[in-house]
């Protein structure tokens, strides 16, 4: 079964600046890297949960870093600042706030793109 994801829009500020700044003006490179990074997200919610509820701390950093370094690239500054955040809070074992942050983030991609 293949999933089909909305096209991300390119209207936004941030991603019109990561079009420019990531992907060399080249906004179907920007859409293709959009799609394939929802397609990720995907699975990204359903792991993040399940590292988040075994109270895995070293596997949801990587995961926050590898979600904040994907949204850093598509103009998500908010978002990259929620997984960046969740990513400190892992790294210094809080539990209780890498928890918090991760239900934020996690309802987020769980619609992804955003409209």
């Amino acid at each position: 079964m293949t999933t089909r994801h909305r096209q991300p829009s390119v209207a936004t500020p941030g991603a019109r600046a990561a079009i420019a700044a990531n992907f060399d003006g080249d906004e179907q490179l920007y859409q293709a890297f959009a799609v394939s990074c929802a397609t990720q997200f995907a699975h990204d919610v359903s792991a993040g949960q399940a590292r988040c509820d075994a109270g895995d701390l070293p596997a949801l950093r990587r995961l926050a870093h590898d979600l904040a370094s994907a949204l850093t690239l598509l103009g998500h500054d908010e978002l990259f600042a929620v997984a960046r955040t969740l990513e400190s809070q892992a790294a210094a074992g809080d539990l209780h706030s890498a928890r918090a942050s991760w239900r934020v983030l996690r309802t987020q991609l769980a619609d992804w793109p955003p409209p």
